[in-house]
This record gives C-alpha cells, structure tokens and sequence, in this order.
C-alpha cells in the first residue's frame, strides 16, 4: 500500500513540474517568422527540382 501512494505521489509531484515547465507548449510553438522561412525554403527546393527535372527532358530529348 505504502509502494502505492508512493508511485502517486511521484508521479502527482512529476505532472506539477511538467505542468509549470510549459507542459509540452513550449515543443510545439514555433514562431511565425520561422513557419513562413520554412515554407519559402521549400518553394525554393520545389523550383530547383523542377528546374533539374526539366534540364534533364530536353537533354533526354536532345540525346534521342
């Protein structure tokens, strides 16, 4: 019984440092200036690829 209200006790003691640590806010918060850094970072990324996709039809067609 003692084994028991000691496993609540540590796991109640856990979720109140958790809790005032953020309570797991803090990992998914992340800034606008950053989101819309990522999102041109891949815009950017799908141009190149298109780009490379396309150079390598003309030299497939060039070489037929």
């Amino acid at each position: 019984m003692r084994l028991i209200g000691l496993v609540l006790s540590l796991g109640a003691i856990m979720w109140v440092l958790y809790q005032s640590a953020g309570g797991g806010d803090a990992e998914t918060i992340v800034p606008q200036e950053h989101i819309k850094s990522m999102e041109k970072a891949e815009n950017v990324e799908q141009s190149l690829q298109d780009a490379a996709q396309l150079q390598m039809k003309q030299i497939d067609e060039l070489s037929q």
